[in-house]
């Protein structure tokens, strides 16, 4: 007779009901194609197919775009979802580096994936809902490049944002028909559940490189499954509405392979070496990996990149296909939980918790003590998956 946990972790697995569609169901019309996918036996359906976009550095602005890299290519080695494109950030003034397209390289080179990216534009709207019709060729790539990827994709397109907004909201507004039909949903990695008393007109950093773009995300014809960053804005500490938490180095690098190292320590040192390829055929030195594995770092998407991949963490650290009864168990460490949410053009939120579909969900962390160990669990065992 199967105990709990192994209930939760294997029994379940043959039930799984992709994140993106898990409660939306049929009450909707505008969401139908979501509640057919929902139909379909878990062997006969495709991998995910996901878009990401990043504000990803070198020089990094914040290592954890790099981190999120490695996680969600991670899950393309592993099968699980099928990465379609990369979106890299144009750099805003406050950000030294330009995009870090030697990273890509190198996640592609060691994931032995064929990954295509577009630099996205520098243009800041002026309206939510702005089709920004005056963008030049080049500050047009990555709108262009997330349209044809829904034109061409053969299923419903997941969309992944951790940092600004701008190319996926331009885009939506363009062809807000195509966001009804191919996009599976948005997962959005950015703004914070509640303002911070002690900061008044704070704002979250990614809302911050584009107010009005993030408040377009809240007027998609899509699923929006929010992640704020922040329970409460820049209170760096695991609360129940925020995706934060403080990862150990040593934890989440705990034997890894040399070329992973080779990748991070690229990236933490900052060279100026365009050697992107030997920096990944060896492991870091001592000296500079013992430095590396003495720090943390604070992050933020993890939750979100797995749910890309129908995947959730329990409160033990294990990674496990995400369903209905494993969100309902005493073992779920987070879930997605419906909302009526609006969105100012300021980027400043009102939401409340509700019973029935929106087609608006938002993270809740179920046991906060538990949260930041069970996730460097799961980052762990991701990043071991490059050998």
């Amino acid at each position: 007779m199967l105990d709990r946990r192994q209930f939760v972790k294997t029994s379940l697995a043959a039930s799984l009901l992709p994140a993106a569609f898990a409660s939306l169901g049929t009450a909707t019309p505008r969401f139908s194609a979501n509640a057919d996918a929902a139909e379909t036996p878990r062997a006969e359906r495709r991998r995910p197919l996901v878009l990401h976009q990043a504000d990803l550095f070198h020089e990094h602005g914040d290592p954890d775009d790099h981190f999120d890299l490695a996680t969600i290519y991670s899950l393309a080695l592993q099968n699980l979802v099928d990465l379609r494109g990369l979106i890299l950030d144009y750099p805003p003034s406050r950000r030294k580096g330009d995009p870090a397209v030697a990273a890509v390289a190198q996640m592609n080179r060691m994931s032995r994936q064929v990954v295509p990216y577009a630099v996205g534009s520098k243009a800041q709207i002026e309206r939510r809902g702005d089709k920004a019709p005056n963008l030049s060729p080049d500050d047009s790539v990555a709108v262009d490049f997330i349209i044809s990827t829904l034109e061409r994709a053969e299923a419903p397109v997941r969309i992944s944002i951790v940092g600004s907004a701008t190319d996926v909201a331009i885009a939506s507004s363009r062809r807000p028909e195509l966001f009804r039909d191919k996009c599976a949903g948005v997962y959005l990695n950015a703004g914070a559940a509640r303002e911070n008393p002690d900061m008044p007109g704070k704002l979250e950093f990614n809302v911050e490189l584009n107010p009005r773009a993030y408040a377009t995300m809240f007027d998609l014809p899509c699923p929006l499954y929010w992640y704020p960053c922040w329970t409460v804005v820049e209170t760096r500490q695991t609360g129940e509405n925020g995706t934060f938490y403080w990862l150990p180095h040593d934890k989440a690098f705990e034997g890894i392979s040399d070329a992973l190292a080779g990748f991070f320590a690229y990236m933490f040192e900052k060279t100026q070496s365009s050697l992107w390829l030997k920096a990944i055929e060896k492991r870091p030195s001592d000296e500079v990996w013992t430095k590396i594995l003495s720090s943390r770092r604070g992050m933020w998407s993890t939750a979100s990149l797995l749910a890309l991949a129908d995947k959730t963490i329990l409160r033990d650290g294990a990674v496990v296909d995400r369903t209905p009864e494993v969100d309902a168990s005493p073992e779920a460490l987070y879930r997605m939980e419906n909302i009526r949410v609006s969105c100012a053009d300021d980027g400043r939120t009102t939401w409340a918790f509700c019973d029935e579909p929106t087609g608006r969900q938002m993270f809740r962390v179920l046991d906060v003590p538990a949260y930041p160990d069970a996730l460097a669990k799961a980052v762990n065992s991701l990043f071991r998956a490059f050998k």
